[in-house]
């Protein structure tokens, strides 16, 4: 009796070795013993010609697939394609460069609010609002500049939906969204880039 193999390929997986396995790239429903002969399959070594994308298509996979279980009747379900990233594994980074980089983008992010309420004169509006409620006039009115501050951060907080590295709630936030179009674009870019080289 033949071998049905149910396949589909992960969308994009980083590597930090050349030589790709089934399961690295694959995800498949198969018989138990099937499995240790498909974890030490072997679909394609990348050449350092190649460079650091790699393309592994379907037909990559049933190829090397047929060569364990010539008899091997394959579904195909999901994706055709997989876009493999050779990097070699991450090393933290130093801890100046962190910091170097929350200064810059945490100066920036303040220089650009401050600038924001300059422009829309938000303190003669607090001196304003503070007037209009109470009667008394009052240039620097801190109870209600200093809620407005606290809120400002919070509404950050609860817009991005994250906290360091936790999510507030299952749900993506913006950024979140954008990076994965973001991807999404580079994957699309990367595939059709590696389809043209010869």
């Amino acid at each position: 009796m033949s071998q049905i193999v149910y396949i589909t390929l992960k969308r994009h997986v980083r590597l930090d070795e050349r030589r790709i396995s089934f399961f690295d790239v694959a995800e498949a429903e198969v018989d138990e013993d099937a499995k240790p002969i498909l974890e030490k399959l072997i679909v394609k070594t990348a050449k350092p010609s190649s460079g650091n994308v790699v393309i592994v298509t379907i037909l990559d996979v049933i190829k090397a697939l047929k060569t364990v279980f010539p008899d091997a009747q394959t579904v195909i379900t999901g994706e055709t394609e997989t876009i493999v990233s050779l990097q070699p594994v991450s090393v933290r980074a130093p801890l100046w460069k962190i910091a170097f980089v929350w200064i810059v983008l945490f100066t920036g992010a303040a220089l650009t609010i401050m600038n924001f309420h300059e422009d829309v004169s938000m303190q003669k509006v607090h001196a304003l609002l503070y007037e209009k409620i109470t009667g008394i006039k009052n240039e620097n009115p801190l109870i209600l500049q200093i809620p407005y501050s606290i809120g400002l951060g919070l509404g950050m907080i609860l817009f991005f939906n994250r906290l360091w590295q936790k999510r507030l709630n299952e749900e993506p936030g913006p950024l979140d969204l954008e990076m994965f179009k973001y991807e999404e674009d580079i994957n699309a870019y990367l595939a059709a880039n590696e389809k043209e080289k010869p």
